[in-house]
Order: structure tokens, then sequence, then C-alpha cells
């Protein structure tokens, strides 16, 4: 299920899946989209992997959604885009192994709302968070609405959908959305012990007890969801929207 700029592999029944567009700061675009929800759903019912790790090439996490893909897929009007975002961010939804966000680097937008899905993050002290929603002219996706202040608390996680605050990787794991920060030096060496963790899992297990996890929260957070894929869907289409986007350009051809 790899793709060009997507990578994926399985190793101990530890599944990775690796964005791999540097040049771009890992963004995620359709064919991320498409990859990463393709690969969660094959791997939902294959006994061979027991832990998914998610992870980023280079000095970036995730620079969040591509703004020319975006155009393209959004702006225009047509559903296509907006399918594909849903069918991802169900797939971290409704994933039923263990499923592990590693921060390599600044993480931003979708980046950071897909990994508060995970049930696990573990972030290298180089890593940042943040979601700029508001100076695009969007609103809170990727189940955050609720997810962000189900973790982080009410007053936090207002500050990071609406003021768009930056969060370090250390006040990520004060407030609980970091679960260890790592020496960006040894991250590496951390991956591998996850990886080794694999041979000892018993799958079963840890869909048993992902279904008890996920059976507290998993139906609020498809209603946060829906609500913010219709209200995504009127940011879309609304100018606020387009002239960000064209101050954004705009101020990128500058750099």
């Amino acid at each position: 299920m790899s793709s060009q700029e997507v990578i994926t592999t399985l190793q101990n029944r530890v599944r990775v899946i690796r964005i791999d567009r540097p040049k771009t700061k890992n963004a995620f675009d359709s064919n991320v989209y498409v990859t990463i929800a393709n690969t969660l759903n094959g791997d939902a019912t294959d006994d061979q992997v027991a832990m998914t790790i998610i992870t980023g090439t280079g000095e970036y996490y995730s620079s969040g959604f591509d703004i020319k893909s975006a155009m393209g897929s959004f702006g225009s009007g047509e559903s296509r885009g907006m399918d594909e975002l849903k069918d991802m961010i169900l797939a971290f939804i409704n994933y039923p192994k263990l499923l592990i966000a590693l921060v390599n680097g600044p993480a931003i937008g979708i980046a950071v709302t897909t990994a508060g899905l995970c049930d696990i993050v573990y972030a290298s002290d180089r890593a940042t968070f943040q979601t700029p929603f508001l100076s695009l002219g969007l609103c809170a996706e990727g189940g955050s609405s609720y997810s962000f202040a189900n973790i982080m608390g009410r007053s936090k996680a207002s500050e990071m959908l609406f003021l768009g605050k930056i969060m370090s990787a250390q006040e990520a794991y004060q407030f609980g959305f970091v679960a260890e920060v790592i020496p960006h030096e040894k991250l590496n060496e951390f991956s591998e012990k996850l990886k080794k963790m694999g041979k000892t899992m018993s799958v079963n297990s840890v869909k048993n007890n992902k279904k008890l996890v996920l059976g507290n929260y998993r139906d609020v957070l498809c209603e946060s969801c829906e609500r913010e894929f219709d209200q995504l869907a009127e940011c879309f289409g609304s100018e606020e929207f387009s002239e960000a986007i064209v101050k954004f350009m705009s101020r990128k051809s500058k750099l």
C-alpha cells in the first residue's frame, strides 16, 4: 500500500507509515489521505499487524494540508477532496489496533488533529504543535472540537483552536497531549524499541483492549467529526478561505 510519497513497512507486527514529502514539509495531499486511509483500513483486518506508527521524513512531521492541493480539491466545490479527508479521519478513529504518532518535528493543522486521534503520541524535543485554522478561514477538524478539550482541557484547547498558539513538545507533554518527549538524536533508537515490542504483542489482546477504550468515546467523536465536516464544507466555499489562500501564496512567493 506504499505510494511514492507515503512509505509503509511491516516488521514484527508493527506497521510504519512514513510521510516522505520533504519538499512540501510532508504536507498532506490527496495521495496522503488515500494511502493512509487504505493502509489503516486494510490492516484493520490483518492479524499480522498489531501496532501502527505514523511519522515523517526529515525536519517536519507534517506542515498540514497541502495548500496547492487544497485549492483544487476543496476550493473548487468538488466533493472528492472532502470525501478523501473524511475517509482518512474515520480510518484513524475506527482503527482497531494500537496507533502511535511519532512526531519527529513541527506538526501543523491536520497533522496535529490526527495525532490527537492516536492512542499514544511520542514527540521529539524539536516537535511543535499548531492549528492555525482561523488565519486560514477554517474551523476545527479531525475531531479536534472534542478531542482537544478532552485531552488538554477547554482553556488550552481553545488557545490552540482559536489563537493558533504554537505548543512546544514539553508543553504538549505537560497538558497530556504527548506521552513522552524524546531527545531528537535518540528518536531512531526509540523507534526501534517500539518495533521490537510487536514481537510479544497478542493481536487479539490489543484489539480487545482497544475496543474497551474506544467504546467510551468513539460515538461522540464521530458525531463531532460530522459537525466539523459540515462546517468545513462551508469554510472551503467561503470568500474568507479564498482570500486567506491568496495571501498565503503571496507571502510564500516573496520568500
